[in-house]
């Protein structure tokens, strides 16, 4: 009867954890892989995002310089150019 209750003692120590059958236990442990899945998933898409930023902040910063001709809004409304449009009769 000791050697009983000594297991009693053993195996109450054990079940602080919650014991799940079969079906559930997989379904807990793809639950807790699914949410580390995501965060990763969403701090992969925000360090992707930012470095694209930051190449294009570094490219139109040091790299591109505006030209007088490159303007979509500047060939239409140059008054002092030569007329360059054509019309089709």
């Amino acid at each position: 009867m000791r050697g009983a209750s000594n297991d009693r003692k053993e195996h109450v120590g054990a079940e602080k954890r919650p014991s799940y059958p079969g079906d559930q236990r997989v379904k807990v442990a793809n639950t807790a892989t699914k949410k580390w899945v995501k965060v990763a998933m969403a701090i992969t898409y925000f360090l992707s995002v930012s470095l694209a930023s930051f190449v294009l902040v570094i490219y139109y910063g040091v790299f591109w310089s505006p030209k007088a001709g490159n303007s979509a809004s500047n060939s239409t409304t140059n008054s002092t150019g030569p007329n360059t449009t054509t019309t089709c009769s």
